[in-house]
């Protein structure tokens, strides 16, 4: 009769359900895409099956008065119903066990190993390792973590990079607290990691001397994104951040030192992006800081920093592959101090504006997995300070291996005002995984 099939049925994916492929979830040990698919494949038949069975016991309910064979039948119905319905809870449980990072560690991050042949310094290999932990505790807790491991100057620099805990208040903010990465720097928030970034090395204003915005804020921030249809708009979505951190450090040449694991004044640091994305690839953004130090004469002194960038990502059969359009640029106003070596206008400002095409739609595969990069960057120092001006253009070619391997050589001319070029040769390595 028709109760024993819904029966067997049950039995049948109950027997699935306890297959290697889930053992393996329990135990800790790998699950593959194919046996994360087969689990949903299996609830989804379950739900079906529940759903039949609802619908033949509301028809037999609805049959005249039933005599005693009829009303065992139904209680059968409703046993074997209770049954897939814990089942079912049962099947959901482990499907979701085994999304990765869902209440368990999940491995992530890069690694890189360059050279590089400076005109004005010697040449050198190098390599790096930056491994990244996630951990979701539950549906609206999870942490983040990012140790760095570096060598520099003949020894291996152990740094933590990130570490933040965060908290999903609903579909529109998040918050966050700990170290994280500076949200008013699109390139060091987005772009930065080795595999990602188009060029061997960072452009000046985010990794040379005098650097404008620091690469990491310790303090909080509240982030988030809104559909442009809440606001009667067909597409699109307007993404924000904003934060609250301990101060930088003014230093005697009047940069800043952006290494602010504890506040030595009491000025917090302010800042935030906003970001406009008007169609999917497209998005303008303004970011700002604001805050203070004292100088050495102990007088407070406001920091204002002004950030814009506009990126743009497309693959079009018109091109024949895929186009990178990035372009970043900050201005940042310290108050002039009256103490000595820092007597002078401490405005800086600089960016960048760089171009990537790869030829990804071509069926030849060493052509479409090749790269051309053009980076052009520049610095304005303030008149009067040690720094010097500078202007950078770097031509690179790249080659990926696989879509998070790449081999990048790069060639960069070094126009430095009042002091010698400094023209260099790069050859990087990186993936990420």
């Amino acid at each position: 009769m028709k109760p024993a099939i819904f029966s067997v049925g049950a039995i049948l994916l109950a027997a699935s359900i306890g297959s290697p492929g889930v053992e393996a979830a329990d135990t800790g040990k790998y699950v593959s895409k194919e046996e994360y698919e087969k689990l949903k494949r299996d609830f989804e038949r379950m739900k079906t099956m529940m759903k039949l069975m609802e619908k033949r016991l509301l028809k037999q309910s609805a049959a005249p008065t039933p005599g005693p064979a009829s009303s065992e039948e139904m209680a059968e119905i409703k046993e074997e119903l209770k049954q897939v319905k814990q089942e079912a809870k049962q099947a959901k449980e482990k499907v979701k066990s085994v999304i990765p990072g869902f209440r368990k560690f999940l491995l992530t991050g890069y690694a890189f190993a360059g050279y590089s042949d400076s005109e004005q310094s010697n040449s050198s290999f190098n390599a790096g390792f930056f491994p990244i932990f996630l951990w979701r505790i539950n549906d609206d807790i999870f942490f983040e973590a990012e140790a760095e491991f570096e060598l520099e100057d003949g020894e291996t620099n152990v740094a933590l990079e990130f570490a933040q805990i965060s908290y999903l208040l609903n579909d529109y903010v998040t918050l966050s607290a700990g170290k994280f990465m500076n949200p008013a720097n699109y390139f060091i928030e987005r772009l930065e990691p080795a595999w990602i970034n188009k060029l061997p090395d960072q452009p000046l204003s985010i990794g040379g001397a005098n650097r404008i915005q620091g690469k990491t804020q310790l303090g909080a921030q509240v982030r988030g994104a809104i559909p442009l249809e809440m606001v009667g708009l067909d597409s699109g979505r307007l993404g924000y951040a904003f934060f609250a951190s301990n101060g930088s450090e003014l230093k005697d040449d009047g940069s800043l030192n952006h290494k602010n694991f504890s506040d030595i004044d009491n000025n917090k640091l302010v800042g935030g992006r906003v970001g406009l994305v008007p169609w999917p690839g497209f998005e303008i953004g303004y970011g700002f800081e604001v805050g203070g130090v004292r100088d050495p004469l102990n007088h407070s002194l406001d920091i204002t920093t002004h950030i814009a960038d506009a990126n743009y990502v497309r693959t079009s059969s018109m091109i024949g592959g895929r186009i990178d359009l990035r372009a970043q640029w900050a201005w940042r106003k310290i108050d002039r101090s009256r103490a000595v070596g820092l007597n002078f206008n401490n405005k800086v400002n600089g960016g960048y504006g760089q171009i990537a095409y790869r030829p990804s739609l071509l069926n030849l595969k060493w052509v479409k997995n090749l790269e051309t990069v053009f980076r052009y960057e520049r610095m304005n120092q303030p008149v009067g300070s040690r720094f010097y001006d500078e202007n950078r253009y770097t031509a690179g070619l790249n080659y990926y291996f696989a879509p998070t391997t790449v081999f990048k050589f790069a060639y960069e001319f070094d126009d430095r005002k009042g002091v010698k070029d400094n023209d260099t040769l790069l050859f990087q390595v990186a993936t990420g995984f």
